[in-house]
């Protein structure tokens, strides 16, 4: 039987912990090392539904993407969403790892898989560290005018709206991304002379910064690491192939869209 430790040494190979920022939260948030895994759950964001989910499929491990809460934590409240989430998670027995920042920064982690999404051919980091690094520049196989490129990336991530600030180019081939919010990547994006550049979160003043060098475009932070959660199962059951492991088929996304 497979053990907790030994999942999350296989996790740790992949995006060691020490990849992370220093304000994230990451690694084994609650779950005893020697426990039998019953099975796994991959998802996003841990919600309620997931907790239900994961007790549905027998899994008694959950694998997020979003830690459940960021620093310290001196006490637990039950206004609080995410201590609710903690009090459910240890009713229903169901230990947590969480793979955030340092599962941005890795080689296969968020940001090439968003690149492979897209169509696109991930070519190097955008910001590198050497072994890791920070979002990533893709090669269309072909260029696009803006319009028609405009809806693929609707399309492909089904993104129900797009923000965006014009660049130069009329057509797009060489695209820098960022899972989540990478907006402080844009110069690294402009150095790199990307045609457009996709991350989610965009503040209001750095539409201005990116005016005249490329095309800016506010993807969604959920559409944006959505799929980080079928890699990870993907990748547990190459690791553990007598493993169940399962991505969630639940849309955690807490920001709906008036279109």
């Amino acid at each position: 039987m497979t053990t907790l430790k030994e999942v999350i040494q296989a996790l740790e190979e992949w995006a060691p912990p020490q990849w992370a920022e220093s304000y994230d939260t990451v690694g084994l948030l609650w779950g005893e090392l020697t426990r039998p895994v019953s099975g796994i759950l991959t998802t996003l964001d841990i919600t309620h539904d997931t907790i239900q989910e994961a007790q549905a499929i027998g899994a008694n491990l959950i694998i997020s993407h979003h830690p459940i809460w960021f620093g310290q934590k001196q006490r637990l409240s039950w206004d609080n969403f995410a201590d609710r989430v903690i009090y459910g998670l240890i009713r229903a027995d169901i230990a947590v790892y969480a793979m955030h920042t340092n599962l941005d920064h890795a080689k296969d982690g968020v940001s090439y898989i968003l690149c492979r999404t897209l169509g696109l051919e991930p070519i190097a980091f955008l910001r590198s560290h050497d072994t890791y690094g920070a979002g990533y520049v893709g090669i269309g196989s072909t260029e696009l005018p803006i319009e028609s490129f405009l809806r693929h990336v609707q399309s492909t991530l089904k993104v129900p709206s797009l923000r965006y600030s014009r660049g130069k180019q009329v057509t797009i081939r060489k695209v820098a991304v960022c899972g989540g919010a990478g907006s402080f990547l844009l110069p690294e994006a402009i150095r790199a002379e990307a045609d457009a550049f996709l991350t989610a979160d965009i503040p209001y003043h750095r539409f201005f910064e990116a005016q005249g060098h490329l095309w800016l475009i506010d993807i969604g932070h959920y559409e944006s690491e959505v799929w980080i959660a079928d890699q990870i199962a993907h990748y547990l059951r190459r690791r553990f192939p007598n493993l169940s492991t399962f991505s969630t088929r639940i849309h955690t996304n807490p920001i709906e869209y008036w279109i």
